[in-house]
């Protein structure tokens, strides 16, 4: 009886630590949370993307959704090219009858100037003591102050 109760004891305390053991003190995939939030033209982007790439290509690539103004991504530590996207849905010109009747009468579109996505210079340095960037973007593609490439 007395082995039976011992061994049951020692199973609750495998039980309860090994998976304390397994997940250690931190994330272990090194990734660090950021936010902010991305305006254009002093508007927030209402719908859109970004996406972190390690200027050093050896990190992991991350990402997140732009909701009203505002965004959560994870990022690797580092120097890391941004490109931001922002999504707008319009009414087609000339829907067929088809189109209306299965609810594809919208487009959804990209305005953000190519100068923030497909040939995006802005960069930000992520760090743990770093989380937080705001986006301030305009019409004619002008990099924010400090978010520049070199």
């Amino acid at each position: 009886m007395y082995a039976r109760k011992e061994a049951s004891s020692a199973m609750w305390w495998l039980c309860i630590l090994i998976p304390l053991l397994l997940s250690g003190c931190g994330r272990s995939d090194a990734l660090v949370t950021i936010r902010g939030t991305v305006t254009f033209d002093g508007e927030p982007v209402q719908d859109g993307s970004i996406s972190l790439m390690p200027v050093d290509g050896a990190d992991i690539t991350g990402g997140g959704m732009v909701r009203n103004g505002s965004f959560t991504a994870e990022s690797s530590p580092g120097e890391m090219a941004v490109q931001l996207y922002g999504h707008r849905t319009v009414q087609k010109d000339n829907p067929t009858q088809e189109e209306i009747e299965r609810g594809l009468a919208t487009d959804r579109v990209e305005y953000l100037p190519v100068e923030y996505n497909q040939q995006s210079k802005l960069r930000i340095v992520v760090s743990p003591s770093d989380r937080r960037f705001d986006f301030e973007l305009n019409s004619q593609g002008d990099i924010p102050s400090g978010m520049g490439a070199p």
